[in-house]
C-alpha cells in the first residue's frame, strides 16, 4: 500500500481554487470512482490511478452510474443546519480511495455543509485493503511530508481538523463481525447509537453495501430502502462500484439492458451506484 499514495497527484486538488475546483456532483462522483481501487479484486496487484485522469473522465463515467441519487443527497445536506451538521463516512479501501474520501470531507467542511465529519475504519484489513488506524495515520503523515506543496498544505490542514475535532477517526469490532447491518442495533447498540447522532452516514464500497442489504440476491428493482430492512440509524447514502452479483434500486429493465451490453457488469467495478435513503426527523 505504501506506494499507492503517489496516485493522489491525479486529482490535482488546487488550493488556489479552493473547493470551487469541484462542484458537489463531481466531488461525490470522485469518491464513488475511488472505490474502484480495491486490492481484493486485483489479487493484491497494484491498482492505483496514477495513469488515469479521474476528474477528466467524470462526464463519460456518468453513463456508468446506474442509480444516481446525488441531487437527493445534496438537497438534504443543504436543508440541514451546517453549524451542527455531522456527516459520518464508513470507509472501505486505503490508498487512492481514502484520499478521495478525505477530499469529499474537505468539501463538506469548506463549503459549510458540515461542521463535523467522523470516519469509521476497521480494526483489521478484513478484505485486504480496508482502512485501519495505521493506514489512516500513515496516509495523513505522507500527505503532510509530501514533496508537493499542495499536498503538504492539505495534510497540515487535515491534521489540524483532527486536533480540533472537526474530523474524528474511530474503529469498532462490529465492522469485522459476520453480521449484516440490520443486526447492529441488537449486536452493537453503542455503535448504532453513535451513528444515530449523525445527520447523514455515507457507506463506501461493495462489502458495506452487501452488509447493508444482507448479501441477498434481491430483484434488482427492489427499492434501496426496502433492502435495508429497517436499518436506519440516520439518513444513509451508499457510494459503491459493483464487484459482486447483487444490486438494488434499478429501474425496470435496466439490469437486463446493462447485461446485454456487458456480461460481467456486476463484478468488475466498471459500474456504480449512488443511493440514498432519508430518515425524516
Amino acid at each position: 500500500m505504501s506506494g499507492d499514495i503517489d496516485c493522489v497527484s491525479v486529482v490535482e486538488f488546487q488550493l488556489s481554487g479552493g473547493v470551487s475546483a469541484y462542484d458537489n456532483v463531481g466531488t461525490l462522483q470522485i469518491a464513488l470512482w475511488g472505490n474502484k481501487c480495491d486490492l481484493s479484486i486485483s489479487g493484491g496487484a497494484s491498482n492505483s490511478q496514477t495513469e488515469a485522469d479521474v476528474v477528466g473522465q467524470l462526464s463519460q463515467l456518468q453513463a456508468c452510474v446506474l442509480c444516481d441519487d446525488t441531487p437527493l443527497v445534496w438537497n438534504h445536506l443543504v436543508s440541514l443546519k451546517p453549524q451542527r451538521c455531522c456527516v459520518d463516512i464508513v470507509l472501505d479501501n486505503a490508498g487512492f480511495e481514502l484520499f478521495t474520501d478525505l477530499c469529499l470531507a474537505e468539501f463538506l467542511v469548506s463549503a459549510g455543509l458540515a461542521s463535523r465529519v467522523r470516519f469509521h475504519g476497521k480494526l483489521i484489513p478484513w478484505f485486504v485493503s480496508d482502512v485501519t488506524a495505521s493506514d489512516w495515520r500513515w496516509s495523513l503523515d505522507q500527505l503532510a511530508t509530501s514533496s508537493s506543496a499542495t499536498l503538504r498544505t492539505l495534510g497540515a490542514r487535515w491534521q489540524q481538523y483532527l486536533a480540533d475535532d472537526v474530523w474524528q477517526f474511530s474503529t469498532h469490532p462490529f465492522w469485522t463481525l459476520p453480521c449484516d447491518f440490520a443486526a447492529m442495533k441488537s449486536t452493537a447498540p453503542d455503535l448504532h447509537d453513535d451513528l444515530s447522532a449523525a445527520d447523514v452516514v455515507l457507506f463506501k464500497g461493495d462489502l458495506n453495501y452487501r452488509k447493508l442489504v444482507d448479501d441477498r440476491v434481491w430483484p434488482p428493482t427492489t427499492p434501496f430502502a426496502t433492502a435495508l430492512r429497517g436499518f436506519s440509524p440516520a439518513s444513509l447514502c451508499c457510494l459503491r462500484t459493483l464487484k459482486c452479483d447483487l444490486v438494488v434500486g434499478l429501474a425496470e429493465g435496466q439490469a437486463e439492458s446493462t447485461q446485454a451490453q456487458h456480461a460481467d457488469w456486476m463484478i468488475t467495478g466498471s459500474y456504480g451506484v449512488i443511493q440514498f435513503s432519508i430518515v425524516v426527523s
